[in-house]
């Protein structure tokens, strides 16, 4: 019936790759899984941006609070880079006026 017949090549060439194939997959597997994360991440926050933006020209009542939202946090980050280029702008003059006069 075939008891002390040892395997055919393909049943034991078959288990090889098995075997090798194995480990390989899961350690690619895992390579890949934090780039996947990040993709869905970037997929998930470029979707939500451009809802809300796309929200922002219809006229309900929770859109325009998210438009005014848009509005006033633009406004505040132009005022806030106004700013540092301000402090910038003095931070450097003050440097060149103590370089000139110690040379």
């Amino acid at each position: 019936m075939g008891v002390g017949r040892r395997p055919a090549w393909r049943t034991c060439a078959a288990a090889v790759v098995a075997v090798w194939a194995i480990p390989v997959a899961v350690s690619l597997l895992l390579l890949w899984l934090p780039l996947l994360c990040c993709a869905v991440a970037v997929v998930r926050f470029r979707r939500a941006r451009r809802r809300l933006m796309r929200g922002c020209g219809v006229g309900r009542s929770g859109s325009a609070d998210a438009c005014d939202r848009l509005g006033l946090l633009q406004k505040y980050l132009e005022d806030q880079m106004e700013l540092v280029g301000a402090e910038a702008t003095e931070l450097f003059r003050d440097l060149s006026h103590e370089k000139k006069r110690s040379e």
